[in-house]
Formats: C-alpha cells, structure tokens, sequence
C-alpha cells in the first residue's frame, strides 16, 4: 500500500479527535487546518495508482469503526453542552459526523472529478463558495425558527464563553482598557453581535469549503515524487459582475439585502486573493524570486493580514483588466513547455 493509502485512515481519526480537543481551547480555528490535512490525505488516496475496490471496502469500514468509537468518546459533544447550545450531546454526535463527511468529502470529490477531466481549477473552487452559502442562506431566510434558535445558541456563547469569563476576571483583576471596551458593548448589544454572527453564516461555511478544496489542490503534489505543479487559478472575467451587484446591495436599506451583500464581499474576497496571489506567484516567476524571498510576503500577510491581504485581493479583480503583456507572454511560454512535457 502507498504512504497516501496508510495515513488517510489514521489521519481521519485523529482528525476527528483533535477538532474535539482544539475547540476546546483559544486555539479553536486549529480545527480549519485539521480538515484541511485531511482533504489533502483523501484527495491523495483517491489519485493513488495503488487504490483498490479492496481499499475502498477497508476504509469504510475502517470509516464505520471511528464512528462506532468516536460515539463512545465521553467529552464528544460537551463543548456545545457547556456553552449552551440547544442541541443535546447525543444529537451533536448523531449530525457530527455527517456535517464532518459533507465538509471534507464532497469539496474534496469534486475536486477529484475536476482534476480528473483537466477543467479549470476554478470550477470547484466556485462550486465551493457557492454551494453552502446558497444552502444555508436559504435556510436562514426560508426557516425562521431556525434562524432564531441559531441566534440564541450564539447569544448563550457570547454570554458564557466570553461576557462571564470577563465578568470573573474583573472581580479578580483590572481589565486592559480594550477587554472592558468588549465587556460593556457584549452586555448591551449581545443579541445585535448573535445576530450579525449567524447572518454570516454564509460566508464563514463557504470561506471553510473554499479553503479546502484550494488547498486540497496545491498541497497534494507533495505525495507524488516530491514535485509541485501550481495549476492556473483564474476567475472568469465576468463574475466580477456579481461582486459589483452585491458591492451595491449594501446601500439597500433592508437589513437581510445588507448582510447578502456583506457575504457576497467575504466569499469573493476570499475568491479574488487567491486570484491575486496566482499573479504574485507568476510576477516571481517572472522575475525568478527566490523561495526565501517569496516566504516573506507570506510572513507579511500574517503579520499584517489587513492590509496585505487588501492589496492582494485588488491585485486579483484589477487583474481582470490590467495585464502587462510580458506576463500573457510568460503564460504561453508556460503553457508550450506544459504542452512539449506532455509530448515527451
């Protein structure tokens, strides 16, 4: 059996075991690059030359296995119980799983499928945003109760998780300036935030889709022959359109129009960055920037994510129309020496 084959089973497991743990912790988003792990791990499976019907039977029924086990974990579910959630522990076990196999499983086959037929890296990656978003934003308009119960269960959060650890941190200690700031807005506007967290449930699901199915795509060439090919990630001009629409909705003087065109910007910000780093990387190209050079702005877009990741994202729609010629021309060189490879 491959390397890829052996570790996507363990991989899942532990997956599902360290998502418990980090949200558990102030490290919760650690869960993201969990998942992220384990997408690559299937997307390598699914493109092994060693993948068998024989493996396909093991890792469901390894699959079946932790799930069987993952029920029996006694702090599985407790955090939703301790914050407040209306769901009870054994509900949240019963949907984890599902939501867990919908969330890595279907970007992930998509991805698969597109890579399989040579399409354009942009179709999954669309299918990504746009998917979940559609999903759970018509849930949230068409299903008022539970848009309300969603509401509530972050109010509780917002309550538990954060206005009463600040509240026993006061009777102990002085407060930085900024935490007293967040304590005594949280206690006046906690159902205002709950609200406006649950309307951008939208873009905060597609934004998780998004990250798996790019990063799926970019990372899994490192299980085969340690060699990195960047497929060409380039929007269709024409969706910029509907970035613009949903730019102009937020003008609309209905709140529900507001927050659409609140999600709209997230999910295509996030789309666009990606955009904008593909030209980045083909400048470096172009240039031959070295792997130490290029790290630093990687360096850079943590340190200062605001800003770097602003600019990032106007380099990507300003693409669209502005495009130096010496860097279409570097696209065809590429393209030729893709085309010679393939030939030889």
């Amino acid at each position: 059996m491959s390397k890829s084959i052996q570790l996507y089973p363990f991989l899942s497991f532990l997956t599902f075991y360290m998502i418990q743990i980090s949200s558990k912790t102030v490290f919760a988003v650690f869960g993201i690059f969990l998942y992220i792990a384990a997408g690559i791990a299937l997307l390598a499976y699914l493109e092994s030359t060693e993948r068998t019907k024989k493996s396909d039977i093991i890792s469901i029924i390894i699959y079946i296995l932790f799930t069987a086990v993952f029920f029996l974990l006694p702090l599985s579910g407790s955090l939703i119980a301790e914050t407040g959630i209306s769901l009870k522990s054994e509900n949240l076990k019963m949907w984890w799983m599902p939501v867990y196999i919908i969330t890595i499983f279907l970007p992930v086959l998509v991805l698969y499928i597109n890579r399989l037929k040579n399409k354009p890296l942009y179709i999954p990656v669309i299918l990504s945003a746009a998917v979940p978003a559609l999903l759970v934003g018509a849930l949230l308009v068409f299903f008022p109760a539970v848009r309300n119960n969603a509401v509530a269960a972050v109010s509780d959060i917002i309550q538990i998780s954060i206005i009463d650890t600040l509240v026993k941190m006061k009777e102990t200690v002085q407060l930085p300036d900024d935490y007293a700031d967040m304590l005594s807005y949280l206690s006046l506007n906690k159902e205002l935030v709950a609200r406006q967290t649950v309307y951008m449930f939208p873009a905060a699901l597609s934004f998780v889709f998004i990250l798996i199915t790019y990063m799926s795509d970019r990372m899994k060439p490192l299980f085969k022959d340690n060699t990195i090919i960047i497929r060409e990630y380039r929007l269709p001009d024409n969706l910029v359109w509907v970035l613009i629409i949903g730019g102009f909705l937020i003008l609309a003087p209905q709140e529900g129009l507001k927050y659409a065109s609140y999600n709209v910007l997230s999910i295509f910000g996030v789309l666009y960055f990606f955009q904008g780093l593909q030209v980045i990387n083909k400048v470096f190209d172009k240039f031959q920037v070295s792997i130490f050079f290029r790290s630093f702005l990687i360096l850079f877009i943590f340190l200062y994510f605001i800003v770097f990741a602003s600019a990032v994202i106007l380099i990507g729609i300003f693409s669209i129309w502005f495009k130096p010629k010496w860097l279409e021309k570097n696209d065809d060189n590429n393209a030729d020496k893709k085309d010679n490879t393939d030939g030889n």
